[in-house]
């Protein structure tokens, strides 16, 4: 089993996930949030820069339905290394689907072909291209349409999220039309499941219901979890730990998992964070803005009432945040 750290813009940057490892790990493949400028510069080239990320496996990710600025990206991502990049058909945000990117994309067929015939095309098995997808933009039925462009290509690897557009993160996962692409898939690309992974009992579930499919593959379990991982650091070590366990020893750590991280761990983590965006941003503002971005999933891990939050959001300056922070730590 092999356990994927979902790309979350703005917040899984490389300070995130280098502190992440650190502090946690249980992670084997680390994927960025979503490129879209046509010159890697700036805080993307930071992102991305082999220097700055000291985790063991990253694949950077790619936002675009234009297949000259994904290829440009692409061969740019090469210079600093990257054998492996990723396609971003997931995104289900306004601003980003009205734009036909993202899950955008998944409706317009024929340009959704097009565009990977020229990307894989332009690229010419020099890189390899997964592809991070939704079902469809509305309807269920989309997907075998979509399915049916996908087998045209060489995809290293297809990491699904089982929901539409317009089912955002809400609702039901569809995991019966994941196990579908395990039996209608007839290449050798990989799968990897996506969605609502939040403790190890909703893992659980949803690996008595698909590994199935892995092993019908033939095929290692890749697993990629986004929220869950954010509001409970501990939990990718969490799954694998249970995993090695003997079955009749599983039950014990099942029952832990209802436990919150340890604060200790948790204090050095969110700190160590937080000083690494004090010293890449000049603005104290800021940095209080992207923690207090990270803590809306912190808290939800650390089962805190509206009330005990709002000290954090009124937080303007770092010793305002801090301070927040110190009185929520030490109530527990």
């Amino acid at each position: 089993m092999k356990i994927y750290l979902a790309p979350m813009e703005g917040i899984t940057t490389y300070i995130f996930r280098n502190a992440f490892e650190k502090y946690y790990g249980g992670v084997d493949r680390y994927f960025t949030p979503f490129l879209t400028a046509s010159h890697l510069k700036g805080r993307e080239l930071r992102d991305v820069h082999p220097d700055n990320n000291k985790v063991p496996s990253l694949v950077p990710q790619i936002l675009t339905n234009d297949s000259e600025l994904f290829i440009k990206i692409a061969l740019q991502l090469a210079e600093l290394g990257y054998q492996e990049v990723n396609l971003n058909l997931g995104c289900p945000s306004g601003t980003v689907t009205s734009k036909g990117r993202g899950a955008g994309f998944l409706d317009r067929t024929d340009e959704l072909d097009r565009f990977l015939y020229e990307i894989y095309d332009g690229l010419a098995g020099r890189r390899k291209i997964s592809i991070k997808t939704r079902l469809g933009m509305e309807f269920l039925s989309e997907w075998d349409d979509i399915l049916e462009i996908y087998k045209k290509y060489p995809i290293s690897e297809l990491i699904v999220h089982p929901r539409l557009r317009t089912e955002f993160y809400a609702g039901e996962v569809h995991v019966d039309l994941f196990m579908k692409t395990f039996f209608g898939y007839f290449s050798e690309t990989k799968l990897c499941y996506n969605g609502d992974i939040t403790s190890v009992d909703t893992f659980d579930n949803v690996f008595s219901t698909i590994e199935p499919g892995f092993m019908k593959k033939d095929q290692e379990g890749l697993y990629m979890i986004g929220r869950g991982a954010l509001m409970n650091p501990e939990l990718p070590a969490r799954i694998k730990n249970y995993y090695k366990l003997q079955d009749d020893n599983k039950e014990g750590l099942n029952n832990e998992d209802t436990s919150r991280p340890d604060l200790e761990t948790f204090r050095h983590f969110i700190n160590e964070i937080m000083e690494a965006y004090i010293t890449e941003m000049s603005n104290e503002k800021q940095v209080v803005m992207k923690m207090k971005e990270l803590w809306s999933y912190f808290a939800q891990g650390l089962e805190l009432e509206k009330h005990q939050l709002k000290e954090i959001h009124k937080a303007n300056r770092l010793n305002e945040y801090k301070s927040a922070v110190q009185m929520i730590l030490t109530q527990f």
